[in-house]
């Protein structure tokens, strides 16, 4: 279950370097602690990308909005590099406890039998293959030409940094155990907590409208953070369940838009999510969108199946 992703979806942030990256987040790339490790088919180590200015270069050269998304990895396609990406998460919205977190996430660079640029991108959670553009694929296929520091290791790095990765440690979520195992090092999935505090830091001004099965009658509207913080954490987001094959709409229950401000216009509340609440099959799912503007990938759509309790909790702020 992606328990992270859904919190980062409700606090309109990123989901690793390489997947939905929000416009405004390099923005503040210099107060990022993050790095990029290049390595060969054949395990070799090229070196690490380290410098702010260049990572951002980085991202950019990879050309997202021309991704063409696929199932699978062609047959016969050859792997060529490894860009592996670490990253501190100190936001406090997005922590269990306070302490901040490395998230390490992967995208590796494959040319196919046909000479076209493949590259797979994922976390512990997430993968996406896609087909890239020609430019993106040389790019990636040259690091030599990228600013490297060949003095350190990504464990020389991680070791300065002084952060323990965090792992689950059995069944009952909030049972946890630090970890040195930087291959299977995730995010703390356990029972998120929003507070007044927590959310005021993601955005000064926020409201949540609930409207019908569709936007034309609205019912309720909470602005005030208190309510906000006791709405988000009474959806008891742990008990989400990731659906990747949900079922088509039966019955649309409501739709529920929350508000925030966006960091290059702190004036005006801007649309950041949409939920659908829909049942089919005797089942309650939700549909999750992104807004196109706030994704790099275009509108971001993402489904979970909620238990009973958690849609009558929503559908009571209709009444």
């Amino acid at each position: 279950m992606k328990k992270l992703l859904l919190i980062l979806l409700f606090a309109v942030s990123i989901i690793g370097i390489y997947g939905c990256i929000q416009k405004e987040y390099f923005s503040n790339v210099e107060e990022k602690k993050q790095f990029i490790e290049i390595i060969t088919a054949s395990d070799e180590v090229v070196g690490i990308i380290d410098n702010s200015k260049e990572i951002e270069r980085f991202v950019k050269q990879l050309d997202i909005k021309s991704w063409n998304y696929m199932e699978q990895l062609p047959e016969g396609s050859d792997l060529v590099y490894r860009y592996i990406s670490y990253e501190v998460i100190d936001e406090p919205i997005f922590l269990q406890d306070g302490t901040p977190l490395v998230n390490m996430s992967i995208l590796e660079l494959y040319i196919s039998g046909t000479g076209e640029y493949i590259i797979r991108d994922y976390d512990q959670e997430a993968e996406t293959i896609a087909g890239i553009s020609e430019k993106a694929g040389q790019f990636l296929s040259a690091p030599e030409d990228l600013a490297l520091n060949k003095d350190m290791t990504a464990n020389d790095i991680l070791d300065g940094w002084g952060l323990d990765f965090y792992v689950s440690n059995s069944d009952i979520e909030s049972d946890i155990e630090k970890t040195d195992d930087i291959d299977n090092a995730r995010y703390y999935e356990g029972v998120t907590s929003f507070t007044e505090a927590e959310l005021l830091r993601t955005s000064k001004e926020q409201k949540i409208q609930f409207y019908g099965a569709d936007k034309g009658t609205l019912f309720n509207e909470i602005d005030d953070i208190s309510e906000i913080a006791q709405y988000l954490n009474g959806l008891a987001l742990n008990q989400w369940e990731y659906a990747d094959n949900a079922s088509n709409p039966e019955e649309v229950e409501c739709q529920i838009v929350r508000y925030m401000l966006s960091r290059d216009n702190e004036k005006e509340l801007k649309e950041m999510d949409t939920m659908i609440l829909y049942k089919s099959n005797g089942n309650y799912y939700i549909e999750e969108i992104i807004p196109g503007e706030y994704s790099v990938h275009g509108e971001f759509i993402t489904h979970y199946q909620v238990p009973e309790e958690i849609a009558k909790y929503i559908l009571s702020y209709l009444e």
